[in-house]
């Protein structure tokens, strides 16, 4: 099972060096007020049926899935059953509000 918890920190360096598929999980309206650049909406109810739709959509599987919910408990939940499905799956710590709160300490 490859399931990891990260920082906002570690997924701008993440992103820099490695293919990585961001998912968020939020509800869709605060997905379409702010999101992180590049990262897709999913239904978390249903991202273990649609994983493998998102993937071809991609063409490939990247190397890392990070998922991420408004305060990291969906998002660490999901990831724990898309690693135990053989899915390299990362969630962020925290969720959206700490990437809130990073932002505001720069």
């Amino acid at each position: 099972m490859r399931l990891r918890i990260i920082s906002w920190e570690t997924l701008e360096k993440l992103r820099q060096e490695e293919d990585v598929l961001m998912i968020d999980l939020r509800e869709r309206e605060e997905y379409e007020e702010a999101h992180v650049a590049g990262a897709i909406w999913a239904d978390w109810e249903h991202l273990e049926e649609e994983m493998p739709r998102y993937l071809e959509e991609r063409g490939k599987v990247p190397q890392w899935i990070v998922l991420y919910c408004d305060r990291g408990n969906t998002s660490l939940l999901i990831a724990r059953d898309l690693a135990r499905r053989g899915y390299p799956a990362m969630s962020i710590n925290g969720g959206y509000y700490m990437r809130e709160k990073a932002v505001m300490k720069k």
